[in-house]
């Protein structure tokens, strides 16, 4: 819910999520981390709906984060601001995107995202600070301004 902002496409996200584990259910090894791969799989195939065209309506409504009041154009800069956030992250590397929103978004330590991606936290640190470097870059443009 938190990557995509909206309950209907969360929903979507959980139900593909389990019919995706359920294809798959013979190549479970019972090693891995149960909670670590539902919640890496949810987090992928949030991840696959945020790089598709929908992600950007989903982000305008999200809209009530970080709106300006100083300004009259605030709402509308700020959802411009989203859809262009929403387009850069798509261009991201997928590992990068994955620590960035598990990191940025979600809120996660980097030691959580290292045991859900199964890395290092120095892994972690790397992705991030790369997917980070990569999003100012395309931003910049715009905050620029």
């Amino acid at each position: 819910m938190r990557i995509l902002g909206n309950s209907e496409k969360a929903q979507d996200v959980h139900q593909e999520v389990f019919l995706a584990i359920w294809k798959r259910w013979h190549k479970y090894n019972g090693r891995t981390n149960w909670n670590a791969y539902l919640y890496r799989a949810a987090v992928r195939k949030a991840i696959e709906f945020a790089k598709q065209s929908r992600a950007e309506q989903s982000l305008r409504q999200q809209s009530k984060y970080g709106t300006s009041t100083d300004h009259p154009d605030g709402p509308l800069r700020t959802a411009e601001l989203q859809q262009m956030l929403a387009r850069n992250l798509a261009r991201l590397p997928r590992r990068q995107a994955d620590v960035f929103i598990l990191s940025r978004i979600e809120g996660l330590r980097h030691n959580e995202i290292a045991e859900i991606l199964g890395c290092s936290q120095n892994t972690v640190r790397v992705h991030l600070h790369r997917a980070v470097k990569q999003l100012a870059r395309g931003l910049s443009d715009y905050l620029n301004e």
